[in-house]
């Protein structure tokens, strides 16, 4: 509709000078008619020309940013052509893409003659996943603003929003204990305890479960099973996301992460299961520090770990096997 406009007042202009060239016969208005015909062609060829020498470049701060923190993605919009063009249109879809959470955006500039044009976009991110910058394209406007042509492009940035791990959620190690050791000293048999390193008496806060009771009934007294070191094992988790509520999403993954670092504080080693909606399939890697869970982290938001029936494909391919569960609204031992 602008397009139409500025062509209707332009040929409003030739005409009103024309009719004054024919009516005075000056000189004047002569120059004014060749300047108006010699800068309509020169406005259409110069878009085509520039077109060659666009070129567009992103720039992230950092590969990691926590939550609720603004950062900005450098833009460079770089004209190496000598002829400067009046708008160009830098075509953005950014957004959170874990959350599915995008957007189109457009970004008017300048485009100057062999000159870059350098902006900080602002970003943030209330919640945990990868926010992503995209642009596929840039229109480039003539200096009248009849004609436009499209340079396709392939820049884009992302950057991971990580759990902060601040969750108020107390965890205890019995959730691994009930979720793997039970399930699996059930198959022992007898007095087969091929998981113990001791037997000792027992020290209040020990855990019932470990309670030995055919022994301390004999010896009159408690007497308790020391298990080998948990780091020996490994906690094997499920998650399984409804992204639906994205704040619910954001809370189980928080708590996920949470978990798993307050498990790895204790030697614990953990095994993730998720379900890509990336490459529709699960998904397994395991994380013995800090340093891989925060990198297991990354690879959920690039995956964009989902639901797709991850309980159902990890007991297909692990039966009998006890893990923990993670969910939106819970996280609990399934046994």
């Amino acid at each position: 509709m602008k397009r139409l406009r500025y062509m209707l007042e332009y040929l409003f202009l030739f005409v009103a000078n024309g009719i004054m060239l024919w009516f005075f016969r000056g000189y004047l208005n002569l120059l004014i008619a060749v300047a108006m015909i010699l800068l309509f062609f020169y406005a259409f060829f110069s878009v085509h020309l520039v077109k060659k020498y666009v070129s567009l470049e992103m720039k992230a701060p950092a590969e990691e940013i926590p939550k609720n923190t603004e950062f900005f993605i450098r833009l460079r919009l770089k004209n190496r052509c000598w002829l400067p063009l009046v708008t160009a249109k830098i075509f953005l879809r950014t957004g959170n893409s874990f959350a599915g959470d995008l957007a189109e955006n457009i970004l008017a500039l300048p485009l100057r003659p062999r000159n870059t044009v350098e902006i900080q976009y602002p970003l943030t991110s209330a919640y945990v996943g990868n926010v992503e910058v995209c642009s596929e394209k840039i229109v480039l406007y003539d200096l009248l603003g009849f004609h436009s042509v499209t340079v396709k492009v392939q820049a884009t940035e992302s950057v991971y929003i990580l759990p902060t791990g601040g969750s108020e959620e107390k965890f205890v190690l019995n959730d691994y204990e009930t979720g793997m050791d039970e399930v699996e000293e059930s198959r022992l048999t007898g007095s087969d305890f091929s998981d113990v390193s001791q037997i000792r008496e027992y020290i209040p806060g020990d855990a019932m479960k470990n309670i030995h009771w055919k022994l301390s009934a004999k010896k009159d007294i408690l007497m308790v099973k020391e298990r080998l070191h948990m780091s020996s094992r490994k906690l094997l988790l499920v998650l399984s996301l409804d992204k639906e509520e994205a704040e619910k999403t954001d809370g189980a993954v928080e708590r996920l992460f949470s978990f798993g670092t307050f498990c790895l504080s204790n030697r614990v080693p953990v095994t993730l299961f998720w379900w890509s909606d990336r490459y529709h399939e699960i998904r397994q890697e395991t994380a013995e520090s800090g340093e891989e869970w925060r990198h297991l982290m990354t690879r959920l938001f690039h995956d964009q770990a989902g639901n797709g029936y991850v309980e159902e494909h990890f007991r297909s391919g692990h039966p009998g096997k006890g893990y923990i569960l993670v969910k939106n609204d819970e996280i609990r031992a399934v046994v």
